[in-house]
């Protein structure tokens, strides 16, 4: 077996692959296991908490690299390396991080350089959507493919783009936010700075922002009467739903919230429509816990890419679900590993 078919086996017990370590760090949850391929020997995990500063970060990170070595009976010098996910900005190249929005203080943190005079050993830190994107392509619903685009669709919506087997990463290392792409042009704040992206109208906090936005206009009618009925939110000046809350409600068939998702899903079927025509992929995988609201979501998406995708183009691509769900970033993160070694 050559080394590409080694990397990309969906069997995630395979011995061929080296032990690594896998860091998903998130603005509201850091997680840390020791890898072979997609089986996780040990994990610990934390939130990230309210001072999610790098000085208190990173040596938490540290604690917990040791932690699960210990526990999985690993040593330093079994290992073939250490993977970082971490939300971006960040420039792959020089594993430097740029003022992530959740992350507050680490502007232009030397994350690759910390970890590996710490550790010895080889450190790759990548956007975690990148990271992800990577997983789904060894291991998960993008094995038998080459053209890849993978969209995490939660919080906030992550991507990553794999053209000829390679991560797409552009010149400074930070290609493919594609949560970022102009859907309106005069529409909402986007936390990014700009307006009308595709993550103010699809990502969970899109989708609450505009319910909230509707309840205190009074235009969202039993929105605000359902939370509070069903205990899901408390009385609050100005009273705010969030994406969770707006899918219950949908599924119970109020029709205020069945609005807001059916937006939200043909905001993503014309991301979707922008990302086909861009990329031609031969696959897109959707994952995140905004996907997981299901057809109500996802059907308008179809309905607006069978509209609007030039057909040859949209029939040239499959559309699946993400298959490693919540693990998908720490298996992407020990990922990182297998992938810069073969380069």
């Amino acid at each position: 077996m050559n080394e590409e078919n080694i990397a990309r086996t969906t069997d995630p017990a395979t011995a061929h692959l080296p032990l690594v370590v896998g860091v998903d760090l998130g603005g509201t949850q850091v997680r840390v296991a020791v890898l072979r391929g997609a089986r996780l020997l040990a994990r610990v995990s934390w939130l990230t908490g309210e001072d999610p500063t790098p000085e208190g970060v990173i040596s938490h990170i540290m604690r917990g690299i040791r932690q699960v070595l210990n526990e999985a009976k690993v040593t330093l010098d079994q290992l073939a390396g250490i993977g970082i996910g971490v939300p971006g900005p960040v420039n792959c190249h020089s594993g430097i991080v740029f003022s992530p929005p959740n992350l507050l203080g680490w502007d232009e943190v030397p994350v690759r350089d910390i970890f590996s005079q710490e550790f010895k050993m080889p450190v790759f830190v990548e956007n975690d959507a990148n990271a992800a994107a990577l997983a789904e392509y060894m291991f998960g619903a993008g094995c038998a493919y080459h053209e890849i685009v993978y969209m995490t669709l939660g919080t906030g919506i992550g991507s990553g783009v794999i053209t000829n087997g390679k991560l797409l990463e552009g010149v400074a290392g930070m290609a493919a936010e594609l949560g970022h792409m102009t859907i309106d042009w005069q529409g909402e704040l986007c936390n990014c700075g700009h307006v009308g992206c595709l993550e103010t109208f699809a990502s969970g906090t899109g989708i609450a922002n505009y319910a909230s936005m509707l309840i205190l206009g009074g235009m969202a009618q039993g929105l605000r009467e359902f939370a509070l009925e069903h205990r899901l939110h408390e009385e609050q000046v100005p009273f705010r739903v969030d994406a969770r809350t707006v899918a219950l409600a949908a599924e119970a068939g109020l029709p205020a919230a069945r609005d807001i998702i059916i937006r939200a899903g043909e905001a993503l079927g014309m991301g979707l429509v922008n990302v086909i025509h861009i990329f031609n992929p031969q696959i897109i995988i959707l994952g995140g816990s905004v996907v997981q609201i299901g057809e109500l979501l996802l059907e308008p998406a179809r309905r607006t890419i069978e509209e609007r995708a030039i057909k040859v183009l949209h029939e040239a691509t499959r559309i699946v679900m993400a298959e490693l769900g919540p693990d998908a970033g720490l298996v992407g993160a020990g990922a990182l590993i297998y992938y810069y070694k073969r380069q």
